[in-house]
């Protein structure tokens, strides 16, 4: 007798994603983890860990020429905006004046010390500080207010004395000081060839005539002989001797780090095209004093000194890669016998040199810059002080390292993260969230085309190359989730899945997400397989809210609770699925909260 086989009944099963992380741009999309992207764009995890569409970017005004740098002035009131060869100093509330109109059309970098902003563009080294009345800000010249160094004191008419303090680089100027014998009247100088420049005298302090200026011999004659200091110093001098290329040195600078071992009490300056290995440092807390004994060489000229990093009480030095040399140095304190300030040096790691300067900053307790492999963090060990440069972007290397240009990335750290511009692009590092091994979890922007960032008011600014300044937009903002009245198009891929089993095709029921309610939000869903990608729902998602009203798509739904929704599309013989879920219109933010993929498992695939 024939037997009956009765149909076997299909086991609904389901697949549920309900934590969200980053972007893996580097694993094969059929090996991503479940929790992770191999494609998405434009979204972040919120602070109760699910995924929200971010704010959009207004412009706030328009320069006419490339934004080179943005820096928050030292009392919060305002911003320098460095727009082509012009500096701008922007209160809060949008007004504006020029501070100046011959700043170098190239980026820029700065520092603060003693309530004064500090820049370097390449071309001249200013200050930007209050006027004498207090009543606005000016741009100067360091080299027009810089310190004076008294070189030799204690000296004989005859000359000698003793060597007191170094040559500023920033200056021609210097004094010395000399003991008057009651009867000298001509006093030789620690140097010949003085320049041009007035010469000027002081006895006990008060102005006194100068007669004659040999300055061939360097010997100043005063009119009339000074009192006999009895041993102590009472005559001052002050001249000018030009050293050709010294004020060119910190002139040409582009990059600065803060350090003075346990408070940043010098600032070490670099970046000069004529010794790109070389740095110099300041007087103690005085940004205008650059003694021309204070430098240091790393290395070769070969590999650059591309920017500094502070990590507890050492400050890391990075290179530029290759040249076989290190790319790191280690700069630490100590104090002399004689109470002077040392700031030795140790050849540190051979990893992945820096490629772009103003990529450099510290998200938390950990220092980050950019290689041409992808974003380095610097970690150190207890154990004799070592330190280790390894890759903390490799989820997103592949998309970062085919960027062009990197050598104009810019980096700020903003609420926890660590924003990296390059391209049109932003790579953010959230050091709230970390993968396995402990490296910041990775998000991807689109359409951000910032060229220098700042954080100023608690708000992530921006400025352009075609000299928009900007700023990103708070999500209670009106027309929060535009950029400039685009819409955003933000989105999340599943990684490809089999579903439980490589080797059956399966029948994908339903797929359910969970939204955050907003008044006015939708999503659109579509699939995606060998066969291609199908739209399964594309549907508005409203709250009911008079501010956002609209007869088109009225919404009576007033509960602000998780909403979910099916596509009751089927999808046959899948043998793998991946689904793709984003919001792309105008004006509308997007939360997700969760993914259900309901399915069923059919017949071995052929």
């Amino acid at each position: 007798m024939r037997a009956y086989h009765f149909p076997y009944p299909e086991i609904e099963r389901q697949t549920v994603i309900s934590r969200f992380g980053g972007a893996d741009f580097r694993t094969h999309p059929t090996k991503v983890s479940l929790s992770r992207s191999p494609d998405m764009q434009n979204l972040i995890c919120d602070q109760n860990d699910f995924l929200v569409k971010r704010t959009g970017w207004h412009t706030q005004h328009s320069y006419g020429a490339p934004l080179y740098g943005l820096f928050p002035l030292p009392d919060g009131s305002g911003m320098a905006v460095h727009a082509g060869d012009t500096l701008f100093a922007r209160a809060a509330d949008g007004t504006q004046t020029t501070l100046c109109t011959d700043m170098n059309a190239a980026f820029s970098q700065s520092f603060v010390m003693n309530g004064v902003l500090y820049l370097l563009d390449g071309q001249t080294y200013r200050a930007v500080r209050r006027n004498a009345a207090d009543t606005a800000w000016e741009a100067v010249k360091v080299r027009d207010i810089a310190y004076v160094p008294t070189t030799t004191i204690a000296a004989p008419p005859t000359g000698g004395g003793t060597r007191y303090e170094a040559v500023d680089l920033l200056t021609p100027k210097r004094i010395n000081t000399f003991i008057g014998d009651g009867t000298a009247t001509r006093f030789q100088l620690d140097t010949t060839a003085l320049d041009e420049a007035a010469v000027t005298a002081t006895v006990d302090g008060q102005p006194v005539s100068v007669a004659a200026i040999d300055r061939a011999a360097g010997v100043v004659t005063l009119a009339s002989a000074p009192p006999d200091g009895h041993g102590l110093s009472n005559v001052a001098i002050t001249f000018s001797k030009t050293v050709p290329g010294y004020a060119d040195t910190i002139d040409h600078c582009r990059i600065a780090g803060l350090y003075g071992g346990k408070n940043d009490t010098r600032v070490f300056l670099a970046g000069d095209p004529a010794a790109p290995h070389r740095d110099w440092q300041s007087g103690l807390y005085d940004p205008t004093y650059f003694p021309d004994t204070g430098y240091a060489r790393m290395g070769t000229e070969a590999a650059a000194i591309m920017g500094y990093l502070k990590q507890y009480d050492s400050q890391l030095v990075i290179k530029a890669g290759g040249a076989q040399q290190a790319t790191s140095y280690l700069r630490t304190y100590l104090m002399a016998d004689d109470g002077t300030a040392l700031y030795p040096l140790k050849q540190g790691a051979h990893g992945e040199g820096a490629v772009a300067p103003r990529s450099f900053a510290t998200l938390h307790d950990l220092p980050l810059f950019l290689s041409a492999r992808g974003v380095q963090a610097v970690y150190s060990t207890a154990v004799a002080e070592q330190r280790t440069i390894r890759s903390v972007s490799d989820a997103v290397a592949p998309r970062l390292a085919a960027e062009d240009g990197l050598a104009d990335a810019c980096a700020a750290v903003f609420e926890g993260r660590y924003y990296l511009a390059v391209n049109d692009h932003l790579y953010i590092a959230d050091g709230t969230l970390t993968d396995e091994n402990g490296d910041p979890i990775w998000y991807y922007w689109t359409n951000v085309p910032a060229q220098c960032l700042a954080v100023f008011e608690g708000r992530l600014w921006f400025g352009t190359a075609d000299g928009r300044l900007c700023r990103f937009a708070r999500p209670d903002e009106r027309g929060a989730y535009c950029d400039d009245g685009a819409a955003i198009d933000a989105y999340w891929r599943t990684p490809t899945l089999p579903l439980a089993d490589w080797g059956r095709v399966k029948t994908v029921r339903d797929v359910i997400p969970t939204l955050m309610p907003y008044p006015r939000s939708g999503a659109t869903v579509r699939y995606e397989s060998e066969n291609g990608t199908t739209l399964a729902l594309s549907r508005d998602m409203d709250l009911f809210s008079f501010r956002t009203l609209d007869l088109s798509r009225l919404s009576f739904r007033c509960i602000p609770g998780a909403v979910s929704y099916r596509t009751r599309w089927r999808q046959h013989r899948m043998p793998l699925f991946a689904v793709r879920i984003g919001n792309d219109r105008p004006d509308e933010p997007f939360g997700l909260l969760a993914l259900t993929i309901r399915w069923t498992q059919g017949q071995t695939v052929l």
